[in-house]
């Protein structure tokens, strides 16, 4: 009462239960199990889903009163295989949490694995790459999270015959990228090398060698 009601998945709610959820939302009221008086709640409902609800609405699939009854301020939010820019800087910032969680001092990511990122198409989204950067923190030794730790599936490329020089291409991407992050972290920052290197979540002394190696001043 008071607060945010989470359901992620909406689309896998099995039918009794959504009558009984569309009676929550419209009486805003509920039985507490084992109890026999309604009780009174006062709640934002926040749902989440991967599939096209309004299709399975025409598919008789998913009530219609509950679609609308949800449906107030609709967010779409794309796949990261359609938001490639953000690749690199999710990498990073799961890199500096479970390096900072398993107590190890993994502090960049080879390019050659960026690459390998940058072509993956994650169909398990941002869930997916953060959990494939904890298992590499988790299999590193060194600094560097290279490819002898990068899960198989990840290092194919969904399409074999890509053109000769598309991984060159791709590093390219990568480095103007990472410029653009180490820069912005820099304007933030007033020009604060140590405070920028925190807010990547990087030691200060690869912030320096990032930063000479490609050619950013400050």
């Amino acid at each position: 009462h008071g607060g945010t009601f989470f359901l992620d998945e909406i689309s896998e709610l099995h039918p009794d239960l959504q009558v009984k959820l569309l009676r929550v939302l419209q009486e805003k009221a509920y039985f507490p199990v084992g109890g026999n008086r309604h009780r009174k709640v006062d709640m934002r409902v926040i749902t989440a889903t991967n599939q096209d609800l309004e299709q399975m609405v025409q598919q008789n699939k998913f009530r219609r009163d509950l679609y609308y009854r949800l449906n107030v301020v609709s967010l779409h939010i794309p796949p990261l295989r359609e938001r490639k820019n953000d690749i690199p800087e999710l990498a990073y910032l799961f890199l500096g949490e479970f390096s900072r969680r398993y107590g190890k001092r993994v502090s960049d990511i080879a390019p050659d694995v960026m690459t390998a990122f940058l072509r993956y198409h994650w169909p398990g989204n941002v869930r997916e790459l953060r959990n494939v950067v904890e298992r590499m923190v988790v299999l590193t030794e060194g600094h560097l999270l290279d490819l002898k730790t990068l899960p198989p599936e990840q290092g194919r490329s969904p399409h074999p015959a890509a053109r000769e020089g598309e991984e060159g291409s791709l590093i390219h991407l990568v480095g103007g990228l990472e410029r653009e992050l180490i820069q912005q972290a820099l304007g933030a920052c007033r020009g604060n090398k140590a405070r920028a290197a925190d807010a990547l979540g990087i030691p200060r002394s690869t912030l320096y060698y990032r930063m000479k190696k490609l050619g950013i001043n400050g």
